[in-house]
């Protein structure tokens, strides 16, 4: 059986580079090579393509070693993957794993959808609708489902934006970047003086800001969605406790301590709850024109204007973490599909898309 090259496209211009790369080495080790050969494109944080190598490293691992090698592209050439200016090679399927700015808003998209090769995850659209944060709670909530309460800013805060805080939301509440991901941007404030501070910092990372009231001992519940064009598979919902006050970047990444338990042990086998969240899920999956696979975010919990618990939905992840450890495999992983099969069935799809999409008409002519 012919090999099918999978361009693997992480790093990226992002805060999340970083666990990018952590993401596209998992890929490297679980992908199965007697059906797909892995070709590594690094993009650095300045926005450059670089070739990179396979190693093995001292944990007998593979990962992928960034060279100096430039990578371009030659839209209209079935070749069009070219290294260095000479070598060129047929990309039969790119598997982008940036996570954040530049992956997850439809940019890296666009470029793979002018070169004509399928590619994993969600089109251009349903990327860029689920990085905005504020777009996400506009169509959601227009379809009835709960988000918590929010008040968009652009710049720095009026005393009209200020009443409404205390109104609407109340102290605590949460200054959120509108456009990132893994919890970057989002500052916990008590008072209007750390209202006023964080937003300002939070411009420097997104030029759209919310304010979103807190939800009171939140627990963080998350989805995983998988689509195999026969059906949507919609994982057991799982839980995260964070290490920290709030599930933020180094909860996440860095000191290793948060706990991940799958099912989730704040619904307590609810089948009721659970199969809301379930249901939720699926419908902001189509609402927001998601494709391919999607992580989505739960808060549980009650509020400062609601004693009585709830799910609010948070945030829908078009490029999920992707390591071995991440919630979005480990959920699948429980119900029956591990790491290679998973890697396997988004390719699949993903090819699939692309030859029925390649039927359409594109000429009158």
């Amino acid at each position: 059986m012919k090999k099918k090259n999978v361009v693997i496209i992480f790093g990226g211009v992002s805060v999340e580079h970083e666990v990018s790369i952590v993401s596209a080495n998992s890929i490297l080790n679980n992908i199965n090579i007697k059906k797909y050969r892995p070709i590594g494109i690094y993009m650095t944080k300045n926005g450059g393509f670089r070739y990179s190598e396979i190693i093995i490293n001292n944990k007998k691992n593979k990962e992928f070693k960034p060279t100096n090698s430039v990578v371009s592209f030659e839209p209209g050439n079935k070749k069009c993957l070219v290294i260095d200016g000479s070598k060129k090679i047929i990309p039969e399927i790119f598997f982008p794993i940036i996570h954040g700015t530049g992956g997850e808003d439809g940019s890296i998209q666009g470029l793979i959808r002018t070169l004509g090769v399928p590619f994993v995850g969600c089109d251009i659209l349903g990327s860029a609708i689920t990085m905005n944060k504020v777009l996400t709670k506009e169509l959601i909530a227009s379809h009835k489902i709960n988000t918590a309460k929010y008040i968009k800013v652009d710049k720095k805060l009026e005393k009209f934006e200020l009443n409404k805080i205390n109104k609407e939301l109340g102290y605590p509440c949460f200054v959120k970047a509108s456009n990132l991901g893994s919890s970057v941007g989002i500052f916990k404030v008590n008072t209007e003086e750390e209202a006023i501070s964080k937003v300002k910092k939070a411009l420097k990372y997104s030029k759209e800001v919310f304010i979103e009231e807190s939800i009171i001992n939140a627990k963080e519940i998350e989805v995983s969605i998988l689509d195999t064009s026969k059906e949507l598979i919609i994982s057991i919902p799982g839980e995260i406790n964070p290490s920290s006050e709030f599930y933020d970047y180094n909860a996440k990444y860095i000191d290793g301590k948060s706990e991940l338990s799958i099912p989730s042990k704040s619904l307590k086998n609810d089948k009721k709850l659970i199969n809301y969240i379930k249901r939720t899920s699926e419908e902001a999956f189509k609402i927001l024109k998601c494709e391919g696979l999607v992580r989505v975010d739960f808060l549980y919990g009650s509020t400062l204007k609601n004693k009585s618990k709830k799910v609010y939905l948070s945030e829908i992840n078009s490029i999920p973490g992707f390591t071995e450890i991440s919630m979005y495999p480990k959920l699948l992983e429980y119900d029956g599909i591990n790491y290679s099969s998973l890697i396997d069935k988004l390719i699949q799809f993903s090819l699939a898309r692309f030859k029925k999409e390649h039927k359409l008409i594109k000429s009158i002519n």
